[in-house]
């Protein structure tokens, strides 16, 4: 009893935000990396089993892009009203459902439905939400620790061998099932953790006390109901969502993401068709799911580091031209060692834009309306992921040959570099 209420005080003493970032990390890596990189593994089994084509398949990650661009908004302008934990729990049962339901798939229509449910699910459980609570929680290292927190997704490459062995020994409808279970398991406890903001609990942003008593700060554990600030704590120079959609910066990182997303959505949902169809083995093609979510993690925590002590704009153009030179290479693989380059520098460079974007955001808008903020800026993000993962199945069924359309793809982001240029030098 001793020992147990020993270690009890000493977690008491760890800065609660830090505890949120853990859970958001363990939620990306276990709930992220099966629906987010692990539905690749699936393509295959799927259209053997049923005979689709790829642009059939494809459709349903296009819609569930569609999905998510129509409901980033609300989930945005909901997380800003009732918090974030309430969204993440309700995605995460949603999901779960979802998947369950997936496993029961008899024709396209169906699987096309339960592709969008599972699209909401994922959307309000593991999007926006915990970037919204980590830019509330944290200021001074905001970029640094929205890097440590999106290297979950960085490690949740291992879903891919993972889920190609669960696949190969129970096949894809019972690996569903599996999955529906782990991410009820494991993502209801982890989203009870998360908070919206640190000042009803007594804390300023990084920890820092504003003088309330000690005993209410143990509120936090005890009244998980109350997750909104007071209006007093919101940053003055937060801008309104009708300011911020007026801006130049607003419309520069529409397009940027946009047309950088291109290459990402289309690789997310075909790189294991793609590499299979120039002779790379089913495993070793599962392998390098981890490798890319891997290689990521130097661009999530290296440009998360330097994100807060370097301008963002550079950064950000620095990351694309990875990107770019790692798409061009991935046009071209023939041989398993190619996946090497290409995973270092599409790794690197995708991963960088991980907590870049999100810091920038916040930067630049504010945090009063920053959920909101977030969700329509998903809105250009989604028109390019709706068309990405069709048009590369299309250009596969017809031509027979993914790499014209992953050229057209590495242009994309050629083009994108400038937007981030016109951006406005934020003031200091």
């Amino acid at each position: 009893m001793i020992y147990f209420t020993s270690i009890k005080r000493s977690l008491g003493n760890v800065f609660y935000g830090w505890w949120i970032v853990a859970a958001s990390f363990f939620m990306f890596l276990i709930c992220g990396g099966m629906v987010a990189y692990g539905f690749t593994t699936f393509f295959n089994p799927i259209a053997d089993h049923f005979g689709w084509s790829a642009a059939q398949i494809s459709l349903a990650f296009s819609l569930r892009s569609l999905e998510f661009g129509i409901m980033a908004p609300l989930i945005g302008f909901l997380i800003d009203k009732v918090g974030v934990r309430k969204i993440i729990i309700f995605g995460v049962v949603v999901s779960g459902l979802g998947l369950l339901l997936m496993s029961r798939t008899n024709s396209l229509s169906f699987f096309y439905a339960t592709f969008i449910l599972l699209s909401i699910g994922t959307s309000c459980a593991l999007g926006i939400a915990h970037y919204v609570a980590v830019a509330n929680w944290f200021s001074r290292k905001r970029t640094w620790v929205m890097g440590i927190l999106s290297t979950g997704f960085g490690f949740s490459g291992i879903a891919g061998p993972v889920l190609v062995w669960l696949i190969a020994q129970y096949g894809w409808r019972d690996t569903l099932v599996i999955m529906a279970v782990v991410m009820w398991v494991v993502g209801i406890p982890l989203g009870l953790v998360i908070r919206h903001r640190p000042e009803p609990y007594g804390y300023l942003p990084d920890g820092e006390s504003r003088g309330v008593p000690s005993q209410d700060k143990a509120a936090l554990g005890k009244h998980p109901a109350t997750e909104m600030a007071p209006a007093e704590s919101v940053p003055p120079a937060s801008l309104s969502v009708r300011q911020a959609i007026r801006t130049r910066t607003f419309w520069m990182l529409v397009l940027f993401g946009s047309l950088t997303g291109l290459a990402f959505s289309g690789i997310n949902v075909h790189e294991m068709p793609y590499l299979t169809s120039v002779g790379i083995s089913r495993e070793t093609a599962g392998w390098a799911i981890l490798g890319l979510t891997g290689f990521s993690l130097i661009g999530r925590l290296g440009f998360g580091w330097i994100g807060d002590k370097y301008d963002k704009r550079y950064l950000l153009a620095i990351g694309a031209v990875l990107q770019f030179l790692g798409v061009l290479i991935f046009a071209w693989i023939s041989y398993p060692w190619m996946l090497i380059p290409f995973l270092l520098l599409y790794g690197t460079g995708f991963g960088s834009l991980r907590p870049l974007y999100p810091a920038i955001r916040a930067d630049y808008f504010g945090l009063k309306h920053y959920a909101t903020i977030s969700g329509l800026q998903q809105l250009g993000w989604t028109l390019c992921a709706i068309i990405a993962p069709v048009l590369a199945g299309w250009v596969f069924d017809v031509w027979g040959t993914y790499r014209p359309i992953w050229i057209a793809f590495a242009i994309t982001i050629v083009v994108a570099i400038p937007f981030v240029f016109l951006i406005k030098p934020l003031r200091q």
